[in-house]
């Protein structure tokens, strides 16, 4: 079994952490990001950089015995400032990076969250979000690695859950939670799902 590392993200990984919200992105909804891999990463490494602290406040990295960054996720803590998936500017950069229907494609994509974005706001939980583990990787123990990282911080804090949100269509990762111990407690539907991404919270307790 490989052995992997777990430590606080760095500027230094704003690179890696691009590469890897795109393999996320391609992962979870195919055919949102398209226009170049070089310009689809610059993008991404746009968004990070213009949340500045934010986007490094408690996210960590999973680095391989190379120390090549191979995966990352964050916590959001109820009373701190969220990360900003599309800040000021994002379209600007896209239009340069992808280019017009690219953008146009990644706009529409925007206006759909504003219907399904999980607003968390419950003071004794903390929320996981932008889970990834490069799919080189995947099943080897990485993931639950991260986790349990990501959950030992939301523990330091004094929190007694942990909370996500994943896409209903993603049955891969939720089985992966389940087995981690979360269970379903919020589901989007209606016509919000409908309008936005189908989507689910999940929860576990944190003794």
């Amino acid at each position: 079994m490989p052995a992997f590392t777990v430590r606080p993200a760095t500027s230094a990984d704003i690179s890696a952490l691009a590469r890897l919200i795109v393999e996320l992105y391609h992962a979870e909804l195919p055919g949102l990001l398209s226009g170049s891999q070089r310009g689809q990463e610059q993008l991404l490494a746009y968004t990070l950089r213009a949340n500045g602290e934010v986007a490094l406040n408690n996210r960590l990295v999973v680095c391989d015995e190379q120390q090549h960054v191979v995966g990352t996720g964050m916590v959001q803590f109820p009373t701190e400032p969220a990360y900003e998936r599309a800040p000021q500017g994002t379209i600007a950069v896209a239009l340069r990076e992808l280019g017009v229907v690219p953008t146009f494609k990644l706009a529409m994509a925007v206006v759909c969250t504003l219907f399904g974005m999980y607003r968390h706001t419950n003071p004794h939980s903390a929320l996981i979000h932008s889970v990834v583990v490069s799919a080189a990787v995947r099943g080897n123990g990485a993931g639950q690695q991260l986790m349990s990282a990501l959950e030992a911080q939301i523990q330091a804090r004094g929190l007694e859950r942990s909370r996500l949100q994943v896409l209903q269509h993603n049955t891969a990762a939720q089985r992966f939670y389940q087995r981690l111990g979360y269970r379903e407690i919020w589901r989007l539907d209606g016509w919000h799902a409908r309008l936005g991404w189908p989507s689910l919270v999940m929860e576990k307790e944190l003794s």
